[in-house]
C-alpha cells in the first residue's frame, strides 16, 4: 500500500509521514491508480482540505474521460452527531449537483460509498482557478476580465437561485471556487455549503460543514446570526470576490467592519485605474444589511453593464456608500463643513506630516555583548580580508556590509531609526571588486534551528563555523535570541507549557511568557524588554500580533493588530506578513505596528529577515515554483533571488554584523545549514542538520504550518 502527496502527488509507502520528493506533510490519501467503484483510476491529487480531497481520475468505462472525485474525509474523532450531520451534507451536494444542468456549473455523474468513506465523481474542470491566477499575476486583474467573470458567475447564481421549489444557495463564493476554462468560461465548483432554502424551516439557518472562509462570508452566515442566509448572501460573497481581484486585497471580514467602518477601503483607492461603475457595484453588493445590497443576481448583472445612478452619498456603517436622495439644507450645511475640515486637516499633514513622523521615531540601537556559545565555537572577530582588486566585477545591487570592527573600508553607514520611513536609502551602486567566497573568520557564533521529530520539534545549537551542534531543547522551535545574547524565546510544545517561553542559553530560568498552543514566533523588541508573536488564539481565529513583556510569565498580551511572521531587525524595524486588514505581502512598520508600509505584494512571501543596518530584508518564497531566498532594499526596490535550486531553500537569517546569510535547505544528500553573501555568491553548507525542519505537528494545520511558520536565529 501508498500514500501520494498533497502537495506533489508522488507515491509515498503508507507509514511515511514527509513526501520524500517534496518534503510535505502526508495525509494518508489514497494510493496514485487506486481504482474506485470499479471503473474510476486516481491519478493524481487536485486539492486537499480539513474534510476532504479531490483526486484528478481516469474513467475506465469511457475511454478518455477526466473526472474530479470527491472523497469526504470526516475527522473519526468528531462526535457521532457530528459525523452524520456532515454525511448528510456530503450526500445533499450530490443530490444537488445531480439535477443541476448549466453550462457554469459542474454536472455530477454518480454517487457511491467504498471502505466506509464516500465519493462524488463529477466533470473535471480543465484550466486555473481565480485565486491562483491572482498570487501569479501578483497586482490586481484587469477590470474588463473580472467584471466578464462576474457576469458569467452571476448567470449560475441566477439559475441556482431560481430553482423551484427552493433556491439553492452556494455560501462559499471565493476565488478559489470560481475556475476559468481554456476558453475563457468560468464553473462556480464546490458545493460543499451548499443548502436548499426554506424560509420557513429554521433548521436552513444550521451550520453542517463550516461558515464558509470570513472575508467573503455575509453576516448572517456566521453562526449567532438571527437571520437566514438566502440569495443575497451569495451576492455578498460575489462582491467580496470581485473586490479581491481588482484590488489584490483580502476584504475585511464582516465583524471587523461593524467595529470599524474605515478598515474597508474604497475600490478606487487601492486600483484608481477602476471605473466608478464598478466600485458603486462592488460597495452594494457587500453592504453589510442584506436589504441594502442588491436582491437578485439579474439586478446585480444589470448594475454591471447599466451605470448605476449617481445620487448624494454618505458612508454605510460598512465603508461602502448608501443612497441618499432626500438631504436637508442643515444636514447639507454639516456636511459640507465636515468636508472643509476634512481637507484643512489633509492640507495640514501634507505640510506638517514629514514632522510629525520624523518626531515620533526614536533611534535605537543594540547592544554588542558576546555570549558563550558551543566550545569548540570561534567567536573572536578578526578583521576582514583584503578584497583581490583583479577580480573580475559583477552587478551587485548591495554593497558587502562589514562589522564596525573590520579593518575593510567600506561607505559609512547612516544610524538606523525606527519605523520604515526612518531607514535610510539603500544604495544600489555596484562594488569596484566583488567579494566571491566567505572569509572563515565571518563564521563565527551559534546559529538555532528546528527539526521536526516525526511528532514536534526539537531546538538544536549549531556552531556557524561547522565545529559541531548540540540538542538545546526538545518539543522546541521558532528561536529568536535577545538583542544583547543572553537569552532566547521560543515556542514550546509541551502540552504542560505549550506556549512563548524566555530562558538563559544554558536552558535554565525560563519563563512561560504567553501560555497557548498558538502562541509562537516570537521576536525581541530593540531594548530586550518586551517580545512581538503571532497567536491566533482569539475565537475568530485570526492572525494577530500581540506584544508581552520578555519577563513577565503567562500575561495575556497587547494586541497590536493583524498580521504574521513579525520579525524585529537589530535597527528596530519591524518587518512582517501582511495577513487581513494589513494586505498580502510583506510589510514594514514601527515596533507598535505604526506606519504600516507595503515591501512586497506575492502571498507565499514569509520568513522575513531584516538585514542587522536595516537596509535590506530576506525571504523565503515560492512565487518561482519551490521556495527560493529573495532579497529586496527596504524601501521595496530591487528585488532579485539570491538561491535558484531544484532543492528547497527557507529561513534565511543573517549573520550579526549583516555579512553573511544563513537558510536551511535539502540540496545535497539532505538537510543542512548552508552560508553564501549577500550577493549569492560564496555558497558552502555550514554543518547537517538532525532532520527536516518541515513537518505538521499532530497534523494540525492551524496550530502547525509546516516551516513557513518556523524561524532561525544567530547570534555572535
Amino acid at each position: 500500500m501508498s500514500q501520494m502527496c498533497p502537495a506533489c502527488s508522488f507515491d509515498n509507502p503508507t507509514e511515511a509521514k514527509i513526501c520524500t520528493q517534496c518534503s510535505a506533510s502526508l495525509r494518508g490519501l489514497l494510493a496514485y491508480q487506486t481504482v474506485l467503484g470499479n471503473r474510476y483510476q486516481v491519478m493524481s491529487v487536485l486539492g486537499c482540505g480539513a474534510m476532504g480531497a479531490v483526486y484528478l481520475a481516469e474513467d475506465g468505462r469511457l475511454v478518455g474521460r477526466r473526472c474530479a472525485i470527491k472523497e469526504n474525509r470526516p475527522n473519526a474523532d468528531d462526535p457521532p452527531e457530528m459525523l452524520d450531520r456532515m454525511k448528510e451534507q456530503f450526500l445533499a451536494e450530490a443530490s444537488v449537483l445531480a439535477r443541476l444542468d448549466h453550462a457554469g456549473l459542474p454536472k455530477v455523474s454518480d454517487y457511491f460509498i467504498e471502505n466506509g468513506r464516500e465519493y462524488l465523481v463529477m466533470d473535471y474542470v480543465e484550466g486555473q482557478d481565480l485565486n491562483t491566477m491572482l498570487q501569479e499575476a501578483g497586482k490586481p486583474l484587469a477590470e474588463s476580465a473580472v467584471l466578464n467573470w462576474a457576469d458569467q458567475a452571476l448567470d449560475a447564481l441566477a439559475y441556482l437561485h431560481n430553482q423551484q421549489p427552493q433556491p439553492i444557495i452556494h455560501r462559499d463564493i471565493k476565488p478559489a471556487n470560481l475556475r476559468l476554462t481554456p476558453r475563457g468560461k468560468v464553473k462556480l465548483v464546490d458545493f460543499g455549503l451548499v443548502k436548499l432554502f426554506d424560509a420557513s424551516n429554521p433548521a436552513t439557518k444550521v451550520e453542517l460543514r463550516g461558515l464558509g472562509t470570513p472575508a467573503y462570508a455575509p453576516l448572517e452566515q456566521f453562526a449567532g446570526s438571527d437571520d437566514h442566509t438566502d440569495t443575497r448572501s451569495d451576492l455578498y460573497a460575489l462582491g467580496a470576490t470581485i473586490y479581491h481581484l481588482l484590488t489584490n486585497l483580502y476584504p475585511p471580514d464582516v465583524h471587523q467592519r461593524l467595529l470599524k467602518p474605515e478598515v474597508l477601503p474604497p475600490p478606487r483607492k487601492l486600483n484608481r485605474h477602476l471605473s466608478e461603475n464598478t466600485e458603486r457595484v462592488i460597495q452594494k453588493a457587500i453592504e453589510i444589511h442584506p436589504s441594502q445590497r442588491f436582491q437578485s443576481a439579474e439586478e446585480m448583472r444589470q448594475a454591471l453593464t447599466t451605470p448605476l445612478p449617481l445620487p448624494l452619498t454618505s458612508k454605510s456603517d460598512s465603508g461602502g456608500v448608501r443612497l441618499n436622495p432626500t438631504v436637508s439644507p442643515i444636514s447639507f450645511g454639516l456636511v459640507g463643513f465636515g468636508l472643509v475640515l476634512v481637507i484643512l486637516m489633509g492640507v495640514a499633514w501634507l505640510l506638517f506630516g514629514d514632522q510629525i513622523t520624523s518626531t515620533s521615531a526614536t533611534a535605537t540601537t543594540t547592544p554588542t555583548a558576546q555570549i558563550a556559545a558551543l566550545p569548540s565555537a570561534t567567536n573572536t572577530a578578526t578583521p576582514a580580508p583584503t578584497v583581490n582588486p583583479n577580480q573580475a566585477a559583477t552587478n551587485i545591487p548591495t554593497r558587502v556590509v562589514t562589522a564596525p570592527t573590520s579593518t575593510a573600508t567600506t561607505a559609512a553607514t547612516p544610524s538606523p531609526t525606527t519605523g520604515p520611513t526612518a531607514t535610510p536609502p539603500p544604495t544600489d551602486t555596484p562594488t569596484p571588486a566583488v567579494l566571491q567566497a566567505i572569509p572563515p573568520s565571518w563564521l563565527g557564533g551559534t546559529i538555532a534551528y528546528p527539526v521536526f521529530n516525526d511528532t514536534d520539534y526539537d531546538l538544536y545549537f549549531g556552531a556557524a563555523n561547522g565545529s559541531g551542534s548540540q540538542l538545546f531543547k526538545q518539543s522546541a522551535s521558532q528561536p529568536a535570541f535577545s538583542p544583547d545574547g543572553s537569552r532566547i524565546a521560543y515556542h514550546s510544545w509541551r502540552r504542560d507549557a505549550w506556549g512563548l517561553t524566555t530562558a538563559d542559553l544554558s536552558g535554565a530560568n525560563d519563563i512561560v511568557v504567553a501560555r497557548f498552543v498558538e502562541d509562537q514566533l516570537p521576536t525581541w523588541v530593540a531594548d530586550g524588554q518586551e517580545i512581538i508573536f503571532l497567536s491566533r488564539r482569539a475565537g475568530d481565529r485570526k492572525s494577530r500580533l500581540y506584544k508581552v513583556g520578555s519577563a513577565t510569565a503567562n500575561t495575556e498580551g497587547i494586541v497590536l493588530g493583524e498580521g504574521e511572521y513579525p520579525t524585529i531587525g537589530s535597527a528596530g524595524q519591524l518587518v512582517f506578513k501582511g495577513w487581513g486588514s494589513t494586505g498580502t505581502g510583506l510589510q514594514l512598520a514601527a515596533e507598535d505596528l505604526s506606519g504600516v508600509e507595503p515591501l512586497t505584494d506575492h502571498d507565499t512571501d514569509t520568513a522575513p529577515a531584516p538585514s542587522p543596518d536595516g537596509r535590506q530584508v530576506a525571504f523565503m518564497s515560492r512565487r518561482d515554483g519551490n521556495w527560493e531566498i529573495y532579497l529586496i532594499n527596504s524601501d521595496g526596490s530591487n528585488m532579485r533571488r539570491l538561491t535558484d535550486n531544484p532543492a528547497e531553500d527557507g529561513l534565511p537569517v543573517w549573520s550579526p554584523d549583516g555579512r553573511v546569510l544563513a537558510f536551511a535547505s535539502n540540496r545535497g544528500e539532505g538537510w543542512a545549514v548552508w552560508a553564501m553573501l549577500p550577493n549569492g555568491l560564496g555558497l558552502r553548507q555550514l554543518f547537517e542538520m538532525e532532520g527536516s525542519p518541515d513537518g505538521f505537528v499532530g497534523n494540525n494545520t492551524d496550530a502547525s504550518r509546516g516551516w513557513a511558520e518556523e524561524r532561525m536565529s544567530w547570534t555572535p
